[in-house]
């Protein structure tokens, strides 16, 4: 049977694409940390993949701004300064509590719940891992009900970004935890209370205090 030119191509592509989801995955989760240098061949061994897929996938997560290139030295992870703190917060205090605005309407209520009885109980104990895990999953919540699909893109692009100062910040930082959960606590409360004027003043206090532990990380 003659094979098609066109399946080493397909092949080639899910490789890329799967090295690409596991080496942002670990970036975004600080298994690979701000700064570390990043071996091409223990790569190839963890996603199962030649060089081929395992540097396209590096290409494209250099034009993220998650990973460095720097030729004939190595391959980095993209560092955290404070002007990137200052940058990310920057957009994040504008966007978000107008997301939060123009969610306040059609966010799901049903959805809510699942929140409200996490961030309701400060003895709710979580692993940082699921801790960050559902901050992402409510502030992405937040970001598509906004009705609103460039800002979405906006946020979650954002996102992808701050997942790495948030984890540091709780790992460093261990009172913003507990400050967190009462902001988002009051976040879910404004929501179910259909309280637009509300949560985007919440959400501009809670942006506003991330900002500050971020900071004092870098």
């Amino acid at each position: 049977m003659r094979m098609s030119n066109t399946e080493p191509k397909v092949k080639t592509g899910y490789l890329r694409d799967k090295a690409y989801e596991m080496i942002k995955e670990m970036i975004i989760n600080c298994q690979l940390t701000p700064g570390e240098p990043i071996s091409e061949t223990e790569l190839m061994r963890i996603v199962g993949a030649s060089r081929t897929p395992i540097r396209e996938a590096l290409n494209k997560l250099e034009h993220e701004n998650l990973v460095t290139i720097y030729p004939k030295r190595g391959i980095f992870v993209t560092g955290i300064s404070i002007k990137d703190v200052i940058d990310i917060y920057t957009i994040r205090e504008v966007v978000e509590p107008l997301a939060a605005k123009l969610a306040t309407p059609h966010i799901d209520l049903q959805e809510l719940e699942k929140y409200y009885k996490i961030y309701a109980d400060p003895r709710h104990h979580y692993t940082l891992e699921e801790h960050i895990a559902v901050d992402r999953e409510f502030h992405s919540l937040v970001a598509s009900s906004a009705n609103n699909q460039l800002l979405e893109q906006i946020l979650l692009r954002i996102y992808d970004q701050n997942s790495r100062i948030r984890i540091l910040s709780k790992l460093r930082v261990k009172e913003r935890h507990e400050e967190a959960r009462q902001e988002h606590f009051e976040l879910v409360k404004a929501f179910m209370e259909r309280d637009a004027g509300r949560a985007e003043e919440v959400m501009k206090r809670h942006i506003a205090n991330g900002k500050k532990t971020a900071l004092k990380i870098v």
